[in-house]
């Protein structure tokens, strides 16, 4: 982080930037990369390690919130938006990342609960957070959204998660077309 605040880029400066799956992996980076080019960040997970994120960013002179819910659920997603208005007052950008396959084994052998699982943890997330900003995007008139999807729609031992990323691309298509 400290090499990335030394960069005279701050695309994100005066921007409020909401980072869904942010205590690791890809999530993790963008809200790190985005609170160094002068973001306002919120970062979501329902892992409290995301304070750790928080941590890290405000160390180095960042600024940024946590919210830690469940997003599977549409009330975890307005919880979001309302803990950024109140923060911030607006939102800017959207980046829906939470999401990543929990079990790798032939379709045939997954039990009900388990492809339930699958589902919500790749599709409802972004479907929820989507909904919960709209609104607010719309009555501004302005806001971007970035939803993370994967390449293994067309995976093996996966298809549970593979139809949840299908369906965050149709999502994605069919609401550029709204």
């Amino acid at each position: 982080l400290e090499e990335l605040n030394m960069s005279d880029q701050k695309r994100f400066s005066n921007k409020v930037i909401i980072v869904t799956g942010a205590a690791q992996g890809i999530g993790r980076g963008v809200a790190v990369q985005a609170a160094a080019e002068g973001a306002q960040v919120v970062l979501v997970d329902r892992s409290e390690y995301v304070t750790e994120v928080l941590a890290e960013i405000t160390a180095a002179g960042g600024d940024a919130i946590t919210v830690n819910t469940d997003l599977e659920v549409l009330a975890g997603a307005q919880t979001v938006v309302a803990h950024t208005l109140k923060a911030y007052g607006r939102i800017d950008t959207l980046i829906n990342n939470v999401g990543g396959a929990i079990w790798m084994k032939p379709f045939q052998e997954f039990s009900e609960e388990e492809i339930i699982k699958e589902v919500g943890r790749s599709l409802f997330p972004t479907l929820w957070c989507c909904r919960a900003v709209l609104p607010e995007m719309i009555k501004n008139q302005a806001g971007t959204i970035v939803n993370v999807s994967s390449v293994a729609t067309r995976g093996i031992n996966r298809v549970p998660y593979s139809a949840a990323k299908g369906g965050v691309n149709g999502l994605t298509a069919a609401l550029a077309f709204e």
